[in-house]
């Protein structure tokens, strides 16, 4: 077995569209998906629409492995199962290399995953009356309903777990499936993330008093006139197998993750303190000096904390000149799904070569160090190593190293 676990298949969506391919396309040509979106379902009648970038396609077109019964499931779990199968397709584990049910786990990372439903339950409950409440919903309603629906449908048997912990939810999910590959628990894992707009969340970019009569400016990124991130929405579902097993089934390995770090700060930290023990602790790991890794995807979306923990963090931990870009001014803030996301993106740069702009980047606020950071495509040939990393507000941070998979 070796040392780092592979990323063989990706699935996903974005508020860009359906698929890695649509997503990256709208990246490179600068669009960004910000629409104003209303509460889901109603559930806060009193709230106007409010500026979010909501998903447009909710992979309606994917069987979500062939299941049936599809309307008792959640939005959240028919978005995991179907973005699994088209991950399952990308590392053409039908085709050879399937794991028995028991070899084959599956982890969710998210923030608030079936809140909506859980909401909906009481509402109806309430409004309706108990008799009147579909017998289904209630555990639909639940942080694990997603994950548990993902492993009926593709008949795994192996480790199955949900993980929660803010932004950097996709990150813990990762490490927890790096580990059971590592130590043979399961051969193949499902690495999932998903988050939806809650009611809570689709009214967060709401202003004057969420009536929808203005609309929010658009974020800047390292800008001196932040605001805050715009919430959005995805799901993302990534295949992890031992990268040797992966070689010796001919699979295409998009990266090969060699090392994942989180950790917690402590609150009122302005100096990214968090963040630089997670990026020291992750080229550690990994046997990288700082001038090896040769992009940044960062988590900045424009909110005030994120963006200056990872302006410091990255100036004192590798300078000022390594390229540097985010996505989440064009994508929303997407909550758990975030580190799962930035790893495709990131995958997806050292595959292609090209860097896209960070989108919404203007002035720079003078107040945070300089960064490399540019409104326009870039090429990065012969890039073999990459840092993803992740903030939030809890505080916390999270930091992976994706390394150009080595050839057999």
């Amino acid at each position: 077995m070796s040392s780092s676990a592979a990323i063989t298949g990706v699935g996903l969506a974005t508020a860009l569209g359906a698929g890695l391919e649509t997503t990256w396309e709208g990246l490179l040509t600068g669009r960004t998906a910000v629409r104003d979106v209303a509460a889901p379902e109603g559930l806060y009648p009193g709230r106007g629409p409010a500026p979010a970038a909501a998903l447009l396609d909710d992979l309606s077109d994917v069987s979500a492995f062939g299941r049936r019964r599809l309307r008792a499931l959640s939005r959240e779990s028919l978005l995991v199962s179907r973005a699994g199968l088209l991950a399952w397709q990308d590392a053409g584990l039908d085709a050879g290399g399937r794991p028995a049910p028991e070899d084959l786990g599956v982890v969710l990372g998210t923030s608030g995953a079936g809140l909506t439903g859980y909401l909906q339950v009481l509402r109806d409950g309430l409004t309706l009356g108990a008799d009147l409440v579909s017998p289904y919903a209630g555990p639909q309603g639940s942080l694990n309903a997603a994950v548990s629906d993902l492993a009926i449908a593709a008949d795994a048997e192996g480790p199955v777990a949900t993980v929660t912990a803010g932004r950097c939810s996709g990150a813990e999910a990762l490490t927890l499936a790096a580990d059971l590959v590592r130590t043979g628990q399961a051969e193949v894992v499902l690495v999932a993330g998903v988050d939806v707009l809650d009611p809570l969340r689709a009214g967060a970019g709401a202003v004057d008093g969420g009536t929808g009569d203005r609309a929010a400016p658009l974020p800047h990124p390292f800008g001196p006139d932040r605001t805050d991130s715009l919430p959005g929405e995805a799901v993302v579902v990534l295949v992890v197998e031992d990268a040797d097993r992966a070689r010796d089934r001919g699979a295409r390995i998009h990266a090969e993750v060699a090392a994942v770090s989180t950790a917690l700060g402590v609150t009122g930290d302005t100096e990214g303190e968090a963040a630089v023990r997670v990026v020291n602790t992750v080229l550690a790991a990994a046997g990288l000096a700082p001038g090896a890794v040769g992009l940044v995807c960062s988590s900045a979306d424009g909110s005030g904390p994120v963006d200056r923990a990872e302006a410091h963090a990255l100036s004192r931990t590798l300078g000022s000149n390594t390229p540097v870009f985010t996505a989440f001014a064009a994508l929303g803030d997407c909550a758990g799904t975030t580190t799962l996301l930035q790893i495709a993106l990131t995958a997806q740069v050292l595959t292609d070569g090209e860097m896209p702009a960070t989108a919404g980047l203007a002035d720079w606020d003078p107040a945070l160090p300089q960064l490399a950071v540019s409104d326009a495509r870039r090429q990065l040939p012969g890039t073999t190593a990459a840092l993803v990393l992740t903030s939030d507000d809890r505080p916390g941070a999270s930091a992976v190293v994706l390394r150009v998979p080595r050839r057999s």
